[in-house]
């Protein structure tokens, strides 16, 4: 019976189990080193925690076996939450797998699993990612829950706030890979040297936007954690936030922003606000007073689906409006910033 009931209660935990629920469940250590023995049913994955089966770990299993092993008060976090929460600009996951301790848990990182501590432990959120649950909504109707672990549920993984994520992930990026670094992880340097901290921000820009654009968090929850973030590691994410607050929702957005406050002759434009007057339609940037407009021509919005007829439609009622549009793809933007710079002034000073 014992082991039934370990087995029960794995079932609620992604066929995850640590020691010590093993061991409340009725089995002896002599029966659960059985069952971990070479050929045996269970395998190890971390100190204390054993998965019931054997073969590969899926990353509903690493995620399980990391909140196991911080403890019931453990929310994961950083790469790994934002694949959760669904952010596609986030950072390749790796094997690591962060998890937010309160400051006085007495508690090491072992193996794939990193405890962060910190004295701003959030709320909870349970995130579910059908990805990363073979499509499951829910629990099977068979699952039994278990006194063992009341909270438990299959699928669902204790998470810090889509904010908090977002923030601990651009505010650590020491376990990241180098494009996420503004500075060269190298003692002699590389040869892409000149570019980390421009390739970090453009990151760190499009995590932060994409957030918000797709309103898995607030700009004021965004605002306050990176507020209440180290002053060491959140220089990017401060910039970030500065474009985000200006308006803009995108890495090119903000880039477009950068080259705009380098000018002499243009005031800074609104971005992504409703045009006056013209129901519908909201830009990327506008400048009102000279009926200009310029929009960052995106594959990931204007190339997919009927982006393009919509877009096509949008700017020739603009122009049927006497509106001057200027389309700049962000290739262009970062290859020959002077050429649009000069293109913008120029609309802008030739407009009435």
């Amino acid at each position: 019976m014992s082991y039934q009931r370990a087995m029960r209660l794995a079932a609620v935990q992604d066929g995850i189990i640590t020691r010590a629920q093993a061991l409340a469940a009725g089995m002896t250590p002599a029966a659960l080193a059985h069952a971990v023995r070479s050929g045996g049913p269970w395998q190890r994955v971390v100190r204390g925690v054993f998965a019931t089966f054997t073969g590969p770990l899926a990353p509903i299993h690493r995620m399980r076996t990391a909140h196991l092993y911080a403890g019931e008060g453990g929310l994961v976090t950083g790469a790994w939450a934002c694949r959760m929460i669904g952010l596609s600009y986030g950072p390749p996951t790796g094997d690591v797998v962060e998890v937010l301790v309160a400051r006085y848990v007495r508690r090491t990182g072992t193996g794939f699993v990193h405890i962060r501590r910190t004295e701003r432990m959030p709320a909870s959120e349970a995130w579910l990612d059908l990805d990363l649950t073979g499509g499951r909504l829910s629990a099977p109707p068979e699952i039994i829950l278990d006194r063992l672990a009341p909270t438990a549920r299959p699928g669902e993984i204790p998470m810090v706030p889509a904010a908090r994520a977002v923030v601990d992930t651009v505010v650590f990026p020491d376990r990241l890979p180098q494009a996420w670094s503004p500075r060269c992880r190298y003692r002699t340097g590389c040869p892409d040297c000149g570019a980390h901290l421009r390739v970090a921000l453009r990151n760190v820009r499009a995590l932060m936007c994409e957030a918000v654009q797709r309103r898995r968090a607030r700009l004021e929850q965004l605002r306050a954690e990176v507020a209440a973030a180290r002053r060491r590691g959140s220089a990017l994410a401060r910039i970030a936030l500065a474009d985000i607050d200006a308006g803009c929702r995108s890495a090119p957005e903000c880039e477009l922003r950068d080259l705009v406050r380098t000018s002499r002759v243009l005031p800074e434009p609104r971005w992504n606000r409703q045009l006056p007057g013209v129901r519908g339609i909201v830009p990327d940037a506008c400048w009102p007073e000279k009926r200009l407009v310029v929009e960052v021509d995106s594959r990931s919005f204007h190339a997919f689906g009927d982006a393009p007829e919509r877009t096509e439609e949008r700017r020739a009622r603009l122009a049927a409006l006497g509106w001057v549009v200027l389309p700049v793809s962000p290739a262009r933007l970062r290859s020959e910033p002077a050429a649009v710079l000069r293109q913008i002034e120029r609309a802008y000073l030739a407009c009435e």
